[in-house]
């Protein structure tokens, strides 16, 4: 006699385990789908999906399968904003910058380029081998998500620097007096 192993950790409801399998997907999914995923009723799965999506965690989208759901963009990078700002001090993301920077300086020596348009319009170039033009395609999916990585942590210094002005710093080494000295 076997026993079905539970796919889920004990403790977990119905609630976490919609939310753990809507926010993990990268194509939108209807209800159903979600429900049998996180193996609850389609009625306990819609019901968890209404929330999140009025709460802007999930986007609702029409497909040919119907409605179905997908982690609102937004938010997300939002999260990731907050994320970076509560656990990173302003010189660990000044050094991420720096470190994205020269990254994007070496590819456009590397690849003789100036920007990532350039690079993404070389790929078609006729004198590239398959494999120079994957190289090149790698890159550019690199460049993408760096430029996505620089914009998170210049909105993160930002928002630090927001919140020590209003004195809710996220800054362990922020306090009071230093903030007066600075301004």
């Amino acid at each position: 006699m076997s026993e079905k192993q539970p796919a889920w950790p004990a403790g977990m409801d119905a609630a976490e385990r919609v939310r753990h399998v809507a926010l993990t997907r990268t194509t939108p999914r209807n209800a159903g789908w979600i429900a049998t995923e996180a193996d609850v009723s389609r009625d306990t799965a819609v019901k968890y999906l209404s929330r999140m999506a009025e709460q802007g965690d999930l986007e609702v989208v029409e497909t040919a399968e119907g409605t179905c759901y997908k982690p609102d963009p937004v938010t997300q990078f939002l999260d990731e904003v907050r994320d970076l700002a509560e656990t990173h001090s302003q010189e660990e993301l000044t050094a991420e910058l720096r470190d994205i920077a020269d990254e994007i300086d070496r590819w456009k020596r590397e690849f003789d380029v100036e920007s990532l348009a350039e690079l993404r319009q070389s790929v078609g170039n006729d004198d590239l081998s398959a494999e120079q033009r994957r190289e090149r395609l790698d890159v550019v999916e690199g460049w993408e998500y760096d430029v996505e990585v620089r914009e998170a942590v210049r909105l993160a210094i930002g928002l630090t620097e927001s919140l020590t002005e209003l004195g809710a710093g996220t800054d362990p080494g922020y306090t009071p007096d230093s903030h007066l000295q600075e301004g």
